[in-house]
């Protein structure tokens, strides 16, 4: 092959040049279309690909080059796939890991090709999916280090928040009115991090150094939102054995954030305008007015001009408290944050003692994920990873629900159309194969694997091969 060539196998269909110390890949075989495909697949996944159109050209690599997985053809033109199989593993004493390719699939060359030292065996037409899933296996048993590891410590504010574009200007956007005290109304889905871009508000402001103080209005009835927020005195209601500052007075000279402000009643909506225009407020179970200097700051997971055409909350308030507006996008239309996100959330949850990794399959299946509950189920899943996972989280590790979306399944494995189903009898012949070869032609063991007794096995290795006529002939 000439270094043209190889120099267009490692950059077609790359965004970049695969690193010097990815996993080198041989793909071998005398049909360019075949030999295309599996190069393309690889060079996505960033490995490092060569292409040989012949056995002579393979072992001409091989001798040159420290290969550690080589996809080759059983049937081309000079050399054999098992006369290059049994070079790589004699004369040129490789450690490459090889997979055998056939158009013809038969339970005889499957056998043929464990005893010849083959590490795995595919029948064409095959699946992207495959292809990645044996090369992503092969790295993960080579290269440890290749999975993404988690680094124990605390992760950077902007990790969290994201570093996708549209968060950068988000993050834009917080910080240029934090320097002022406009009232700000952070928007967005539940889960989003609303209460992370009003925390980065206040410690970029001139108030840092005071309070930030939150609170949940949509989780309190009117009566206890009242007391929370404006505090009482003793006696001021059944059960207020002691007087309670209220958090806007302990908010004086920082932060106060309304979450789910849409969420209160217009009676209290009348309250609250008022705190607002006037700047002091009245604790229950007293006529003396207290004031403060706070600057608030608003969320909600509604849209609140809709809620005023509706009449559940009013306009007046509304411009008292949108200032400025800020809208969140939700985790799935910025999917770019779910890697940093995901490394992030597990670098605060891991376990100094203990260090983690993810693998790239696992993490392609969090970026594919649609995640309703946004960066709140992203950093719950990221805490229960780490807490259950023994170092290296993979993607059989995934909630259910992850791995069996339809976007999700593809990492796994690619869709088969309803035309192409295979028969009973063809799923049988793959269950067949994958179990010789895992236990390498043995078929005592194979028969135990499966359950069966010997000759079972038997008659289906028979009914397999009668059912091929050309079964004798790899190709």
């Amino acid at each position: 092959m000439s270094d043209e060539m190889a120099q267009r196998l490692r950059s077609s269909s790359c965004l970049e040049s695969p690193s010097e110390d990815a996993m080198k890949i041989l793909v071998v075989d005398d049909e360019n279309p075949v030999r295309e495909l599996v190069s393309e697949a690889m060079l996505e996944q960033g490995y490092q690909v060569w292409g040989a159109s012949s056995g002579k050209e393979a072992l001409e690599l091989g001798a040159s080059l420290d290969f550690d997985l080589v996809f080759c053809d059983v049937v081309m033109e000079g050399l054999s796939g098992f006369e290059v199989l049994e070079a790589f593993r004699g004369s040129l004493h490789s450690r490459a890991e090889i997979v055998l390719m056939t158009g013809q699939a038969s339970v005889e060359s499957a056998i043929e090709s464990v005893q010849h030292g083959a590490n795995d065996y595919i029948c064409k037409p095959f699946s992207i999916g495959v292809l990645q899933a044996i090369a992503s296996a092969v790295e993960q048993r080579r290269y440890p280090s290749k999975l993404v590891a988690i680094e124990t410590s605390v992760a950077p504010q902007q990790e969290i928040l994201g570093n996708s574009p549209a968060m950068i200007d988000v993050v834009k956007t917080a910080a240029r009115v934090a320097v002022t005290d406009l009232p700000v109304m952070i928007r967005g889905e539940s889960g989003t991090g609303k209460e992370l871009i009003a925390r980065l508000i206040h410690r970029k402001s001139s108030r840092s150094e005071r309070p930030f103080v939150a609170v949940n209005c949509g989780a309190l009835p009117d009566t206890l939102l009242e007391s929370e927020l404006f505090g009482h005195t003793r006696g001021a209601f059944t059960g207020a054995e002691n007087a309670r500052r209220g958090l806007f007075d302990e908010a004086d000279g920082g932060t106060l954030l309304l979450d789910e402000v849409t969420e209160t009643s217009p009676a209290f909506q009348v309250k609250l305008l008022r705190v607002l225009q006037e700047g002091e407020f009245r604790p229950l179970g007293t006529n003396a007015k207290k004031r403060v200097n706070v600057r608030v700051l608003s969320a909600t997971n509604r849209d609140p001009q809709t809620m005023v055409d509706q009449g559940l909350f009013r306009q007046d308030l509304l411009y008292r408290l949108q200032g400025v507006s800020i809208i969140v996008p939700p985790l799935r239309a910025r999917r770019d944050d779910v890697r940093p996100m995901s490394l992030a959330f597990l670098s605060q949850y891991s376990i100094a003692a203990r260090r983690l990794s993810i693998t790239k399959d696992a993490l392609l299946a969090l970026e594919r994920y649609g995640w309703p509950g946004n960066v709140r189920e992203l950093k719950h899943l990221m805490q229960r990873l780490a807490a259950l996972s023994s170092g290296i989280i993979r993607i059989e590790e995934l909630p259910a629900e992850i791995v069996s979306t339809p976007q999700v399944a593809s990492v796994m494995n690619e869709v088969i159309p309803e035309g192409d189903m295979p028969t009973l009898q063809q799923l049988e012949s793959s269950y067949l194969l994958r179990v010789l070869s895992a236990v390498g032609g043995n078929k005592s063991r194979a028969a135990l694997v499966m359950g069966v007794d010997r000759k079972t096995l038997y008659r289906m290795i028979d009914r397999q091969v009668d059912s091929t006529p050309d079964s004798r002939k790899p190709s």
